[in-house]
């Protein structure tokens, strides 16, 4: 085989090239050309700070849900309790502890317990009245949550919130159905402390 022969059969450098491997080794290199993809791939698969700081959950994982409500209160309102962090279990009932030593921004950490379970997170995207969303991870689980606000007429809010979980196993104790409600219950209840004259926070002010 000549020079010209082995460049157009992909070895420019001469050598041996795939034509002249046997069935056998052919199909190692088939193999092994399909797992340097793989891994090319997967290493440029986009993280879930990446998706969370663009406003946007991991669509195919297999725990998700979107919800939103209007609440009879301005945007301003909805959004200081949305964001206050520490002042969450105050009206989200479902949430014991909630502490940010950091200012409220991209990058700052965040830890909190919710239904008895120990979150640690990390805020993602805060765009004031517009956007607010963080990761969290749990017992191996991973969370996106992204919430988005809208300002109505005659001081309304539309809120709308998306979230997706993924990780090992977690599909055996928790579905997207659980997802759901307990996201029922944070805009329930977001609603009725925006909606209550006794709905002032105390931080979160940016």
């Amino acid at each position: 085989m000549n020079d010209m022969e082995s460049y157009r059969l992909g070895n420019p450098e001469g050598g041996v090239s795939v034509s002249s491997l046997d069935p056998t080794e052919a199909e190692h290199m088939s193999i092994y050309r399909g797992i340097i993809l793989a891994l090319v791939f997967l290493g440029a698969s986009i993280s879930d700070d990446e998706l969370a700081r663009s406003g946007q959950i991991r669509e195919d994982a297999p725990v998700k849900t979107s919800l939103e409500i209007t609440i009879h209160a301005p945007i301003e309102k909805v959004w200081l309790l949305l964001t206050d962090v520490r002042g969450w279990p105050k009206w989200q009932t479902d949430i014991s502890t909630a502490e940010m030593p950091g200012p409220l921004q991209a990058g700052t950490t965040f830890s909190w317990t919710t239904g008895g379970t120990h979150i640690k997170s990390r805020l993602a995207l805060v765009q004031p009245y517009d956007q607010f969303a963080w990761t969290g991870t749990a017992f191996g689980a991973t969370a996106i949550h992204v919430w988005k606000l809208s300002r109505l007429a005659d001081d309304q809010t539309i809120v709308r919130t998306d979230e997706s979980m993924h990780g090992f196993l977690l599909t055996l104790f928790y579905s997207s159905k659980k997802l759901e409600a307990s996201d029922q219950r944070w805009l329930d209840r977001l609603k009725l402390a925006a909606e209550s004259s006794a709905g002032h926070p105390e931080h979160g002010c940016l």
